[in-house]
């Protein structure tokens, strides 16, 4: 029997992503918090890169290895190390913020946003899991922002 593939976000920061950028997204980590659900991806199934603080979609990853444990600082927060992790090839990205898909561009056709009046909060944390429309409506915007390249 086939699995289907499933679809997440990861929230990050700037300086953060600008280090996946650099290790062309050959992981993410996340923290405790978030173990479950990366023990439960599998190859196949996508991530969505958010910037918080910009608002702004940068790119999309494809699970492609089974989750594993690791201990090594790659990231730059002080307080956590985001150990949890999952191999990762990249599918679309962006790597300057002025190209990135600013999250208000599309937001009425998100099912993750609804709530306007306080957005913000539906895009906190470290980790969201996305319906497939939400997967598709970003993953087509990011790569439609790099055609204007």
């Amino acid at each position: 029997m086939e699995t289907k593939n499933s679809y997440h976000m990861i929230i990050t920061n700037h300086i953060d992503y600008k280090i996946d950028v650099k290790n062309n997204f050959c992981f993410v980590g996340f923290p405790d918090r978030n173990r479950k659900a990366v023990q439960n991806m599998k190859p196949g199934d996508k991530i969505i890169f958010y910037i918080l603080k910009k608002s702004l979609f940068m790119a999309a990853v494809e699970v492609v290895d089974k989750y594993f444990y690791s201990h090594e600082k790659h990231w730059s927060d002080p307080f956590d190390l985001w150990p949890h992790r999952i191999k990762t090839k990249p599918l679309v990205f962006i790597d300057d913020f002025v190209k990135g898909v600013y999250i208000k561009e599309f937001w009425d056709d998100l099912d993750l946003i609804t709530n306007k009046n306080k957005w913000g909060s539906q895009v906190m944390g470290s980790y969201r899991k996305l319906t497939s429309n939400d997967y598709n409506v970003i993953y087509n915007a990011i790569k439609e922002r790099i055609k204007w390249k």
